[in-house]
């Protein structure tokens, strides 16, 4: 009698956690993309197990919105730390999925080619002082994070503390020959924006706002530009998290959106494969490895698909259940910090709202 009681009122709470949220979020005109809204029960997921997720989530601090899409349909999104459906913020590395798709556009148009050596879009920069195994660096390279570009933690504020980020790059030695090894460098993939730029001879933003955004029905509120005003690839574009996990419901529908075919499918799918080396273990991922700007690997014994950004910036597409969780958090921290954070909200994703599907 007691455990029915019991059991009783967590259905209780639940139900009254879900009915007390449906609007508590919800702005009067949502920017950008019109989602259309359900609850958990509908999509088939459980209510208890949602409702454990976004506990958890509130509980950590410092994550700042938690969305969770199936079929297509928001099943539940929430705000926290003083913010709504309309708050944007910088989601980080996110940014290089977008850039991601930005590239495939680009290359459909015969306006980039996988193979194209990155040296040829900067020649004012191709000196006999620059490492010269950087005239090997191919665009495939960059996407692939096999440039051999220092990584994020050794020059990442040394160019974007400097008056010519591409310049600066450049100029630094390689730490190993390109297509090698891999190392995570956003060095490596604001030379993509620049590459972009210099080919299509629009700014990136134009570029994403003509070709993927605007056909996305996507709002972008910011986005950051070096010195010589070159959008920075693969960081900082700011959106509102709504508008944020577009982008993996256009990938999980093979780039096909909106009655348009925005991202060619044979894109999505070439960038969605391993691209070579181990796999990983990191927090609950399994089989971790990298395609075109976008991770891949296994959580909660689904196959999954992800953007992430530093701090806790996530959009993890889960096709066999087909559904999305997006997450934003705070952003700026040190990288163990970070590291840490990110972790903690793919736990949660694993924990919680990935079985929340297995009913």
């Amino acid at each position: 009698m007691i455990k029915l009681f019991k059991d009783f009122l967590f259905v209780l709470l639940v139900t009254f956690f879900f009915s007390s949220c449906v609007n508590e979020s919800e702005p009067d005109n949502p920017i950008g993309f019109q989602w259309e809204k359900s609850s958990p029960a509908a999509l088939g997921l459980s209510e208890s197990k949602i409702y454990q997720a976004v506990t958890a989530a509130r509980s950590e601090g410092f994550i700042n919105s938690l969305l969770i899409i199936r079929n297509g349909k928001i099943a539940s999104e929430n705000h926290f730390n003083g913010g709504n459906a309309n708050s944007s913020q910088t989601v980080r590395s996110v940014s290089k999925s977008f850039l991601s798709a930005l590239v495939g556009i680009a290359v459909n148009k015969g306006i980039l080619r996988l193979d194209q050596k990155m040296i040829g879009s900067f020649p004012e920069y191709s000196t006999s002082n620059i490492d010269p195994r950087i005239k090997d660096i191919t665009l495939e390279h960059l996407l692939t994070m096999k440039s051999g570009i220092k990584g994020d933690e050794s020059i990442y504020f040394t160019f974007t503390n400097s008056g010519n980020w591409i310049k600066t790059i450049l100029e630094l030695p390689l730490d190993f020959s390109p297509g090698s090894k891999s190392q995570y460098s956003t060095a490596g993939t604001h030379l993509v924006s620049g590459m972009l730029t210099k080919a299509s001879g629009m700014s990136t933003l134009d570029f994403a706002e003509k070709y993927l955004l605007n056909p996305m029905n996507v709002d972008i509120k910011d986005w950051i530009r070096d010195p010589q005003g070159i959008y920075f690839g693969g960081n900082d574009m700011f959106f509102t998290t709504r508008n944020m996990a577009v982008l993996g419901l256009l990938y999980m529908n093979n780039g096909f959106l909106n009655n348009t075919q925005i991202v060619q499918s044979d894109w999505v799918n070439k960038s969605l494969v391993y691209s070579g080396g181990s796999s990983s273990v990191w927090g609950s991922l399994s089989n971790g490895g990298y395609g075109y700007l976008w991770w891949l690997g296994t959580v909660a014994n689904h196959k999954i698909f992800f953007a992430l950004g530093h701090g806790g910036q996530y959009i993890v597409c889960v096709p066999d259940l087909n559904m999305i969780v997006a997450a934003t958090s705070n952003p700026y921290l040190d990288f163990g910090i970070s590291d840490e954070h990110e972790r903690a909200v793919l736990q949660i994703i694993s924990d919680y709202i990935i079985p929340s599907a297995d009913i």
